[in-house]
């Protein structure tokens, strides 16, 4: 129930893909280090004033603090990853860490095909990605569309999509909604978080069904996730058929086409309001519950197995889709966000699996 059945592979984009540093296998280059006289930091991005050193005794007025730097909102939600200096000595060290275990991970993995990352340091706000906003424009349809395929990843963007619809009053948290084709009755909070800790199918068909995949795109654009679309139910489970995704959806595409970037913006407002807002953590709880552990946990267990993972996996073997999207609540908790194409499931749960456990031990050592 967890996986996405087997499709046909997925054509050739009739246009190139965007250059990215590892589409072709290599090694990235991390940038290079300072040399020569000390560097001064570049100020945080925090939107704080720098207090500048008296001069001739005379004394200086204190300054007034700046409004911190916030994306766009949209009620408790981020529309936006916050601002980054990449200037700063600080984010380059991060960035040449991150490059090295990436690196690392890739060459062990045995990996050779694209893959696309998103990490996220929860406590500085730092965060890098490769390959994180990688977009095709599909033969078919011409639409301009994530470059990966979702397979049962697709669940997180539903369930973000039901409770912002929730919140706003586009759905009826008390109802009991029935599905036509499975015949299940169910409210929605109860439904997605079964929905994700199962990666059940049916639900996840359910809800495309009652929202629509017009809706559901618009919904996933007001919220700034701009590069993803969803097309249509996915396979194994009641009622699907490619006649049926053509007839309710105008397309015989199933799941979704996504960006890593997308995966970490939804991951970031579930961190940040999960304590505050009762649908982020509807959302958390069903990541939290996730019986699918064969990818980042490994990782981070062989690090701390007391560690919670709060993650959505997908899987279509027969495309070489092995992807998992998670926040790890380490002593420095982080999001990990790894999405593969056209590999094998040795190399994929290798790469993976790598990185997390890399990963988890870098954060740790960062941990105050």
């Amino acid at each position: 129930p967890g996986a996405a059945a087997p499709a046909p592979a997925a054509p050739t984009p009739s246009v190139p893909i965007p250059s990215a540093p590892n589409t072709t296998g290599s090694a990235i280059a991390p940038v290079p280090a300072a040399t020569g006289p000390a560097i001064t930091p570049a100020p945080a991005t925090t939107g704080q004033a720098i207090t500048p050193a008296p001069t001739s005794g005379v004394p200086m007025p204190t300054p007034t603090p700046a409004p911190p730097v916030l994306p766009p909102m949209d009620g408790p939600l981020a529309l936006d990853l916050p601002p980054l200096d990449t200037s700063n000595i600080d984010y380059i060290n991060f960035r040449n860490d991150l490059v090295r275990m990436i690196n690392k991970a890739f060459k062990s993995s045995g990996m050779k095909t694209t893959y696309g990352i998103f990490i996220m340091d929860l406590r500085t706000g730092m965060y890098f990605g490769i390959n994180e906003n990688l977009t095709r424009i599909d033969p078919e349809d011409k639409h301009k569309e994530g470059y990966f395929n979702s397979a049962s990843v697709v669940k997180l963007f539903q369930g973000y999509i039901v409770c912002d619809m929730l919140r706003k009053g586009e759905l009826d948290i008390n109802k009991v909604y029935k599905d036509a084709v499975t015949g299940r009755s169910f409210k929605l909070l109860n439904m997605i978080k079964a929905m994700i800790s199962y990666s059940d199918n049916n639900y996840s068909n359910a809800t495309l069904r009652l929202i629509g995949n017009k809706k559901s795109n618009e919904v996933l654009n007001r919220l700034g996730i701009c590069n993803t679309r969803i097309y249509g139910e996915m396979s194994g489970a009641i009622g699907y058929s490619r006649s049926n995704n053509v007839k309710r959806y105008g397309t015989p595409k199933r799941c979704a086409r996504i960006t890593p970037r997308d995966a970490g913006l939804i991951l970031y407002n579930v961190y940040r309001n999960k304590d505050s807002d009762m649908y982020m953590k509807a959302l958390n709880q069903g990541l939290l519950g996730n019986i699918y552990n064969t990818r980042i946990p490994v990782g981070v267990k062989r690090v701390r197995p007391k560690y919670y993972i709060a993650h959505k996996t997908g899987t279509n073997s027969e495309m070489g889709v092995y992807n998992d999207a998670g926040i790890v609540y380490a002593k420095n908790p982080f999001i990990l966000v790894t999405f593969t194409q056209s590999t094998s499931s040795s190399a994929g749960h290798a790469f993976i699996r790598s990185l997390a456990e890399q990963l988890t031990l870098y954060f740790d050592s960062r941990a105050k």
